[in-house]
């Protein structure tokens, strides 16, 4: 009998230790959840000092006179940080050293009224927001470029999310929600974006746009609406970019005297998933649609070249990204670059459009000296370009 009874003690002072250890446990991770919560869902998306959009769209009255930057793969990870601190240098000074005058347009003077800045895709190199331990390189993006001029660049930005910024990787607190937070961002972003007027339903993030009497379209990734089958769940997904042009098209511009141009973070030729079936089925349908259209902007190869497809004229916009392995390849003369372009109407009413390829070298930066910056208008890869556009 007193041997079951110290049998029993000793069970019940077991039972109660396991208690007291799955308590603690349970504890434990509840707090451990909680962070992991709250980490995941703080996000910085750039919006503090912005306003929201009304989406009042007004007639414009005015003769059209745009200049604005484009460029590609801002791709923030540790060793693209400083190259992007370069480009925000350049984007933000260069008119102080370079007039149109330098790229052969004396009659334009000085560079002035920059709109905005279009990136073209790839914000990030692994999509990856800070969550739990991972790099933010989201933050970087936003430490730097800012939405409506509010942090370093000072001018608004009008981004588009790239096949980088799909997370692809391992990391469970990525993994387990399928999660692409940098593709989310872009939509969650739109409705603070000055000048647009339409953006896409849920999280698909695509957007457009006016100024003056041209209306741009950012289609993200690639104007395509077929889902490729990779594991990941959402990799890559283009979220139906073709459909929300064409509807875009159809509803603000087709019976207006307005003129397009569309921004892809994929160009007009095959890559992976990105296959000769849909580039044909994007250029059948900007057949009907071919006297709005007048170019295209890209990203991705992080270089600069002006070329024709499907009887559009092709912008491949430039990057910060230019150093290191692969990338040094596509910029022989290993500099940072971007595209400052001028849409103006003319006596007769059409239009001329102008681009111009801008790039630097930090080779000989020295902090705060924006001429170390070595910044030149050259004579590259068909820059400057020149087209006379009939209304």
């Amino acid at each position: 009998m007193r041997g079951e009874k110290m049998v029993s003690a000793k069970s019940n002072s077991l039972n109660q230790y396991i208690g007291r250890k799955f308590k603690s446990f349970f504890l434990i991770f509840l707090f451990l959840t909680s962070i992991i919560f709250i980490d995941i869902n703080t996000v910085d998306y750039g919006i503090e000092g912005c306003e929201k959009n009304t989406f009042e769209i007004t007639e414009n009255s005015n003769k059209t006179n745009v200049t604005f930057i484009a460029f590609g793969d801002s791709q923030h990870w540790d060793p693209t940080n400083r190259q992007n601190d370069y480009q925000v240098e350049a984007l933000n000074n260069f008119n102080e050293i370079l007039s149109w005058k330098d790229a052969g347009y004396d009659e334009l003077g000085d560079i002035s009224d920059i709109r905005g800045v279009i990136m073209a895709g790839d914000i990030t190199q692994n999509g990856r927001d800070g969550r739990v331990f991972s790099n933010d390189e989201y933050g970087e993006f936003i430490q730097r470029y800012g939405l409506c001029g509010n942090k370093q660049l000072k001018y608004p930005i009008y981004e588009g999310y790239g096949n980088h910024d799909y997370y692809e990787w391992h990391d469970i607190f990525y993994r387990i929600p399928q999660d692409h937070p940098v593709i989310d961002s872009v939509a969650v972003r739109n409705e603070y974006r000055s000048n647009l007027t339409n953006i896409a339903p849920g999280m698909d993030g695509h957007y457009s746009w006016e100024w003056d009497n041209i209306h741009f379209i950012q289609l993200n990734l690639a104007p395509s609406d077929i889902v490729p089958a990779y594991e990941e769940g959402g990799f890559r997904n283009p979220h139906n970019a073709l459909t929300f042009m064409k509807n875009d098209l159809d509803e603000y511009v087709v019976g207006t005297d307005k003129k397009v141009v569309l921004i892809a973070h994929y160009g007009p030729w095959e890559w992976r998933e990105w296959d000769e079936t849909q580039i044909e089925n994007l250029c059948n349908v900007i057949e009907e649609y071919k006297p709005y259209i007048i170019g295209y902007i890209h990203g991705h190869s992080h270089s600069t070249k002006v070329y024709n497809w499907c009887d559009i004229t092709i912008f491949n916009s430039g990057s910060p990204y230019h150093e290191g392995g692969i990338h040094s390849s596509y910029n022989e003369d290993l500099r940072g670059r971007f595209t400052l372009f001028n849409i103006l109407q003319n006596e007769t009413e059409d239009l001329r459009l102008i681009a111009v390829d801008v790039s630097w070298s930090a080779d000989n930066y020295s902090e705060g000296d924006i001429e170390s910056l070595d910044l030149q208008m050259k004579e590259w890869e068909g820059f400057p370009y020149e087209e006379n556009i009939p209304n």
